[in-house]
């Protein structure tokens, strides 16, 4: 099995964090991990040319977006993580489910039954980091797979150089049981 985990975190921190927690995880289970870090992929904003995608079956934008889609093509389920920006995911992560539309044009692209996590992070009280995972799983998800688990938690902005908040702060005191659950649900 191959998860394919997408981090839509501007900076390094919790979000990447979680998710190296959730790659040793899998590794214990013989799953190979990816973790792709958007913030270090070059990738246009859709310019809505929805007519080319239709047509060519191909973004005629030239970025880092076609590596990621052939890697969502190949892997058996995902992870998605993004911190909460006002109930929202980040720019960046929206940029990517924007240009992520051309995945419905490949006849290679079994989606339908790829297992998907959410997960969200945040500094806000707990249900607007839930809003923004709902989002991403309604949304979104719902389109590319089927979604077996959403989970937020609570954490400090990482600004202050706490980059395992999540699992630090005692905000999250049941956060390695959680990663634990998150994982069996993708087995």
């Amino acid at each position: 099995m191959k998860i394919l985990s997408i981090c839509g975190s501007p900076r390094q921190g919790n979000s990447e964090t979680i998710l190296i927690e959730l790659q040793k995880l899998f590794k214990s289970k013989n799953i190979d991990n990816e973790i792709i870090l958007l913030r270090e992929k070059n990738i246009e904003r859709c310019h809505g040319c929805v007519e080319f995608c239709n047509h060519r079956k191909v973004c005629r934008l030239n970025d880092d977006m076609q590596e990621i889609i052939d890697k969502m093509v190949e892997a058996d389920a995902y992870v998605f993580i993004s911190p909460n920006y006002f109930q929202m995911p980040t720019g960046l992560f929206k940029d990517f489910i924007d240009r992520s539309n051309i995945i419905f044009h490949r006849t290679d692209a079994d989606l339908k039954n790829k297992k998907i996590i959410v997960i969200s992070v945040g500094s806000d009280p707990p249900e607007d980091s839930t809003v923004c995972a709902n989002n991403i799983a309604n949304n979104y998800c719902r389109y590319i797979g089927k979604v077996v688990g959403i989970k937020t938690f609570q954490t400090h902005s990482e600004l202050g150089g706490h980059l395992d908040d999540a699992f630090t702060s005692g905000q999250n005191p049941t956060i390695k049981d959680d990663l634990q659950s998150l994982t069996n649900l993708m087995i």
